[in-house]
């Protein structure tokens, strides 16, 4: 794996709309646990609808997503993976990384699916850097290991922002997934899709 990125500027927690949020240039990346149990936003829209029994998150950033995982399903298997050294360090400082069940991998996500031998029944991909998302994320390369890490009827979750481009990426999602449903929350929106096995 290569060497995770040079801390990121601009990295902070501070407030948003009253609850205590991880900030990168002013975007929220993750809010604290306490606020994703009760507030929710889009990190609650991308629970999946079953208990899954190992996790997959691309993008763990301060572990919201994890710790509302963990909330909902008790303890689980979860792999975290985030190149961020200076968001992993803020969120564990805070005490928002969950410290049971979850295995933190600190490097690249793209190069850990291609060198990923596990099997997961769900995973998340939020691979958001402040307001960039990498147009790898929407590629067949990246997407088809995605795929062969997923159970015969995993489960995957894709946080995606709301804007001109979201129809042409949900249908790259759909070439190799079947999309179960797209949940609007505020300018996000979550595409909730099951494992398509080739035929």
């Amino acid at each position: 794996m290569s060497e995770p990125d040079a801390p990121t500027p601009g990295v902070r927690i501070g407030e948003d709309s009253g609850r205590a949020a991880l900030l990168v240039d002013g975007v929220v990346q993750s809010i604290s646990p306490e606020d994703g149990l009760s507030v929710g936003g889009y990190w609650a829209a991308m629970l999946p609808d079953e208990r899954p029994g190992r996790v997959l998150i691309l993008g763990l950033g301060g572990g919201t997503l994890a710790s509302l995982l963990r909330a909902r399903w008790g303890e689980l298997h979860m792999v975290g993976v985030d190149d961020d050294t200076t968001i992993l360090a803020l969120a564990r400082e805070a005490g928002w990384l969950p410290t049971c069940g979850l295995e933190i991998v600190l490097g690249d996500a793209f190069e850990f699916v291609q060198t990923c031998h596990e099997r997961f029944d769900y995973v998340a991909v939020d691979l958001f850097r402040g307001p960039r998302m990498p147009g790898r994320v929407f590629g067949r390369p990246f997407l088809r290991r995605v795929r062969s890490l997923l159970e015969p009827h995993g489960r995957l979750a894709v946080n995606l922002f709301r804007d001109r481009r979201q129809a042409d990426r949900v249908s790259r999602i759909a070439l190799f997934f079947d999309i179960r449903s797209q949940i609007d929350v505020g300018g996000n929106v979550i595409v909730h899709a099951r494992n398509r096995r080739r035929g």
